[in-house]
């Protein structure tokens, strides 16, 4: 038992690791999707917002700027204007930016870079180069840039008295991107941290349930061992009271004497079989090993009815046995084990009439045992085969007993092949039926 326990620890533990490692890696998941759902819009935004302001139309307008300062040998102007950039745009960019719900949502950081710009004035032959030199942003710092699209523009030298060959690079990046998912994944963080304290909780008090149980049950079987353990000395006693009595001449003139010893000497013998049976913990089906035998049924229901009498004789016993003889090859110790715990189970919640019939039912043998009791609730049908079980009202036992006798009659008549069944009224009653195959 405290193996499979062990066992038991090592899979739940295991179940809920693989539990952990599918929520992580499915979170994982969501995240990445979640980072790219994000990028995608801001992206789209972007692209609608360079439209909405017309980039290309603003970029020339600038452009224009700077050659008007070319062509009027403003120079030290040019600088100034290239140094800054163009603050104009920058502005528009940062409002239209701050006042759109998707990129303020994501703190997005947006510039525009020139990354390769020349013009040349053909008639003064002034050159101006920009390398690398920021255009307009939106006053935030990019991290891990991304980016938008390259634009680039040439005009042929032919053309005008300006030489103009450019190209720029739009990008933007999410910063705090991390935070604003999580935040964004707050409820499925929470669902899938509950869910795992579930699992654990339940996994814990599971476990726990089952040591307790483990310690009632050996606590259980160590109260039996030593009952029955004791039980050894007045059996002994009792044996050596039977063959005194037995050896007595007077017995053989005495009838009524010569059955009860009969009785007394059955009885002694099941009692200690009984007891030997439990020492040697044979409570289960599958370890128990039938002497069977080929016997009348009506002459062994005989006998428990005699003894059955002797030992209730305030209860009425009806019988209606089947008039057919019929023979079965069974265990008499254990058949009869089984029969006297339904009698005497009968007696304890409160029978006065009990009736037991015997039919033929085709191949099969039935022996119904009907008590007129206290009968049983719906709900308690289903557990009393159970090991341990005893019905209760309220929270008291009314009737003693270790709660074994069903349990223990159910194993019996299945390893004969057989099957017991139960019908009960509360108030009114209880019948058990007990099938046997005649072959």
């Amino acid at each position: 038992m405290k193996l499979k326990i062990k066992y038991l620890i090592w899979g739940c533990t295991l179940a809920i690791m693989a539990l952990t490692a599918v929520q992580g890696y499915f979170i994982h998941n969501t995240f990445i999707l979640k980072q790219r759902e994000a990028e995608t819009a801001v992206r789209a935004e972007l692209v609608k917002m360079e439209e909405h302001m017309n980039i290309v139309k603003l970029r020339d307008a600038w452009f224009e700027q700077v050659e008007n300062r070319i062509r009027e040998n403003r120079h030290s102007e040019i600088d100034a204007l290239t140094r800054n950039g163009s603050a104009d745009i920058s502005r528009q960019v940062s409002y239209y930016i701050s006042h759109n719900h998707v990129l303020d949502q994501y703190h997005t950081a947006y510039e525009v870079v020139i990354q390769n710009a020349v013009l040349i004035d053909k008639h003064s032959g002034y050159k101006l180069v920009l390398k690398n030199k920021r255009w307009f942003n939106n006053g935030k710092r990019l991290n891990q840039p991304q980016i938008i699209h390259d634009m680039t523009a040439s005009d042929d030298a032919a053309a005008g008295p300006m030489v103009r060959d450019f190209n720029t690079r739009s990008s933007f990046s999410i910063n705090d991107w991390q935070q604003n998912i999580l935040g964004q994944m707050i409820g499925l963080l929470v669902f899938s941290a509950l869910l795992l304290a579930f699992v654990i909780l339940l996994f814990y008090f599971s476990i726990r349930a089952l040591i307790t149980q483990k310690k009632i049950t050996d606590m259980q079987t160590d109260f039996i061992n030593n009952i029955t353990h004791e039980f050894n000395t007045p059996l002994a006693t009792l044996s050596v009271a039977v063959s005194t009595v037995k050896s007595q001449p007077e017995l053989k003139t005495n009838r009524i004497i010569s059955n009860s010893v009969q009785v007394i000497e059955r009885q002694h013998i099941r009692l200690k079989k009984l007891i030997d049976q439990v020492m040697t913990h044979t409570a289960g089906s599958e370890q128990l090993i039938l002497k069977k035998e080929m016997v009348s049924m009506e002459h062994f229901l005989e006998k428990i009815i005699t003894d059955f009498k002797a030992a209730n004789p305030g209860a009425e016993l009806i019988e209606r046995l089947q008039c057919e003889p019929v023979s079965i090859a069974i265990d008499q110790f254990h058949l009869t084990t089984a029969i006297g715990n339904m009698l005497e189970n009968a007696v304890k919640y409160g029978g006065t009439q009990l009736i037991i019939t015997t039919t033929l039912e085709g191949a099969f043998y039935q022996i119904a045992i009907s008590d007129n009791g206290i009968g049983m609730a719906k709900e308690e049908l289903e557990h009393i085969f159970g090991k341990f079980y005893r019905i209760e009202k309220g929270d008291i036992h009314t009737v003693k007993g270790l709660g074994l006798g069903l349990f223990y009659s159910q194993q019996l008549i299945t390893a004969h092949g057989g099957r017991i069944s139960v019908q009960s009224v509360y108030g009114k009653g209880t019948t058990f039926t007990i099938t046997l195959p005649l072959t």
